[in-house]
């Protein structure tokens, strides 16, 4: 997958966490955060990793 889409998908992924912090419980919120900051860690460690450039040369 080119790293575009990868980036891509890494940017909508963090929206959604941060929009989580809206709906989730204040009782729940610590675990929330750190669940959710390690998959959007390795959302962007992946772009940048495994993406494919997005020209040869």
């Amino acid at each position: 997958m080119n790293r575009r889409t990868l980036s891509f998908i890494a940017l909508a992924i963090s929206m959604f966490y941060g929009v989580g912090f809206v709906v989730i419980p204040d009782g729940s919120r610590s675990g929330y955060a750190v669940i959710g900051a390690v998959v959007v860690a390795l959302a962007w460690v992946a772009s940048g990793r495994f993406g494919k450039p997005d020209h040869q040369g």
